[in-house]
């Protein structure tokens, strides 16, 4: 396994305030990696530090092993590409916003990189439209051909599902599924839909107010804990252990069982409840259970069938006590 980066016992600050505190964390290369989380918990931050196009406040980032000081930060930047949630068009066309940093960096036969870029994402109709009148949505592709033509080492995303319709946002999943493995390069993108990101990265990384927690960040209750019960609302959670300051819980989608009664196990906590939706998660099957609390539950076409689920059915939501995340 070989890590692109590796941070170490890093912090970064605006002003006064901490909002990103990591310990340790590494990123494998030519993977493709999702960061997810709340709005504010630091994915945008973490981002910027991975484009250096910020240092840390404290502690070191290394890229392919190599320590990065504050006077490299210009040339580690052209080794990655960064897709901002609202990217910034230039003067000129589409093509000549995309001819650009090739032109900067000496690059011979343009054309055909561009072409080739334009036909991946599907914007060759709009190669001579003028980019800043482009939608949302056409700009987001357009900064992103920007920086596939250029082919960096790591490709940074923020949020790129954000101006995107929803044929737009298949096209785009399909893609990003298969970046990595195709060009052999790192993906990093982060997403606020936290299936999606399970669904399309080969690792997803979780932030909480700027530190990293080790649960998917789906089914998340918030509440506390009295007598080894997390109670959030009407919501009553057994648990094994109780760590008294946590104020957040959150189970897998993988670790629960569905069933069309309450199972008599090792299992301690069932919830009944009505199905409210059913889709195709990537090869697999979410389905919302409606038990006073909305459940998201991922399983197999298999499991499916056998319980012929449709919506509106009466199931059971099942899950054991050390599945539950507490932080």
């Amino acid at each position: 396994m070989t890590h692109i980066y590796q941070l170490n016992q890093l912090r970064f600050s605006y002003a006064s305030k901490q909002v990103l505190a990591l310990d340790e964390l590494q990123l494998e290369e030519g993977k493709t990696t999702a960061l997810i989380g709340a709005n504010g918990s630091g994915k945008s931050t973490l981002l910027n530090l991975l484009a250096f196009l910020e240092s840390p406040t404290q502690g070191e980032i290394f890229f392919k092993g190599q320590s990065v000081s504050r006077r490299d930060l210009i040339e580690y930047r052209r080794r990655v590409g960064f897709l901002a949630q609202k990217p910034f068009m230039l003067a000129g066309t589409v093509y000549d916003n995309i001819e650009l940093g090739l032109k900067i960096q000496g690059k011979r036969q343009r054309a055909p990189k561009i072409a080739k870029v334009l036909k991946q994402l599907d914007i060759s109709y709009c190669a001579d439209s003028q980019a800043k009148l482009l939608s949302g949505g056409e700009q987001q592709k357009v900064a992103l051909a920007r920086s596939l033509v250029l082919a960096p080492e790591v490709l940074l995303l923020d949020e790129p599902f954000s101006y995107l319709d929803q044929s737009s946002v298949q096209a785009l999943e399909a893609f990003l599924q298969n970046y990595a493995q195709a060009t052999g390069h790192t993906l990093i993108f982060s997403t606020h839909d936290r299936l999606q990101g399970f669904a399309l990265a080969d690792e997803v990384i979780a932030l909480a107010e700027g530190k990293q927690v080790l649960t998917p960040l789906i089914n998340l209750f918030h509440g506390q804990i009295i007598d080894h019960v997390f109670i959030s609302g009407a919501l009553q959670i057994i648990l094994t252990e109780a760590t008294d300051n946590a104020r957040h819980a959150s189970i897998n989608p993988e670790d629960i069982v569905l069933s069309t009664e309450a199972l008599k196990s090792s299992i301690r906590n069932h919830f009944q409840g009505r199905v409210v939706m059913i889709a195709e998660e990537m090869g697999r099957v979410r389905v919302n259970i409606d038990t006073g609390v909305i459940f998201q539950v991922l399983i197999t076409y298999q499991a499916l069938a056998e319980l012929n689920i449709k919506l509106g059915d009466r199931l059971w939501v099942n899950f054991k006590s050390n599945s539950v995340v507490l932080f």
